[in-house]
């Protein structure tokens, strides 16, 4: 009878360890972070009167680019207008690619003719032929998105703040844009913006330049022209950490960086 109650001791005992460990194994996979996301920016300046043209080429290449998330060699494909800009500005549009590792990044890199123009009529073929004649490249960029927040509203219009971290606090930046996440996911669910990220800049990449960035994005210009000044932040903040002062810990993360620029863009195209 003794060795039976050992027994069925050790069984509960081994039942509760599993379990235990299967609860452990869960929480894990569910606190796991996000896929990595290697994102290619390129900037268009559009050749004077060629505007409508080099969309109809951008439209052609969406068709390419739906290809090729559908096959799983990219994660998705956006084009963007500049909202504001004069005349003598560097670009008028910008692609973003996404990636989930260089390898992906280094088959595009090799993309041929013949997988670009596969299935196209003659008349998109020359259209494609005549991409270089409606814009030029006139730079590029790669960044690791480290966080994102995204609600079910459409990124219409993405406000870029391009930053550079204090020498040496680029891990304490980090982790205070995490301890913030949870804040913009609160504002997404208030309807006060459609999504947020914040990521480091991989290539190029100078003492002198960003070395992160922010985006915030709203589904109309009204939005993104009035959540500034609407407070939404610290409501959302004030829910998500209740204690915590707002005040202070705003000024505790502009402490970390030196804001270099801030960008407006319109969302023009998208692969699906």
């Amino acid at each position: 009878m003794k060795n039976a109650q050992l027994t069925n001791t050790a069984l509960r005992s081994f039942a509760i360890a599993g379990f235990c460990l299967l609860v452990s194994i869960v929480a894990a996979a569910q606190a796991a972070p996000d896929a990595p996301v290697y994102l290619l920016r390129e900037y268009m300046k559009v050749e004077p009167g060629m505007e409508e043209e080099y969309l109809k080429v951008e439209h052609l290449w969406k068709k390419v680019h739906q290809r090729r998330k559908d096959e799983g060699k990219i994660l998705n494909w956006n084009l963007s207008r500049s909202s504001f800009y004069g005349t003598n500005a560097d670009y008028d549009y910008m692609t973003v690619t996404a990636f989930k590792s260089g390898k992906e990044l280094e088959e595009a890199q090799n993309m041929t003719w013949e997988y670009i123009t596969k299935g196209m009529s003659p008349e998109e073929i020359a259209l494609a032929n005549s991409t270089g004649k409606t814009r030029k490249m006139v730079s590029s960029s790669l960044s690791y998105q480290l966080l994102r927040s995204q609600s079910n509203a459409e990124n219409r219009f993405i406000k870029i703040t391009q930053v550079k971290a204090a020498a040496g606090k680029g891990v304490e930046l980090e982790k205070a844009e995490a301890m913030m996440k949870p804040v913009f996911d609160e504002a997404g669910k208030m309807g006060a913006i459609s999504g947020w990220r914040f990521g480091e800049h991989l290539y190029p990449r100078s003492a002198e330049g960003a070395n992160y960035y922010r985006i915030e994005s709203t589904n109309t210009m009204a939005d993104m022209l009035t959540h500034e000044c609407s407070g939404y932040l610290e409501k959302a903040f004030k829910k998500v950490y209740p204690t915590k002062d707002f005040a202070a810990t705003m000024k505790s993360i502009r402490d970390l960086i030196t804001l270099l620029d801030v960008e407006l863009f319109e969302r023009v195209d998208s692969t699906k």
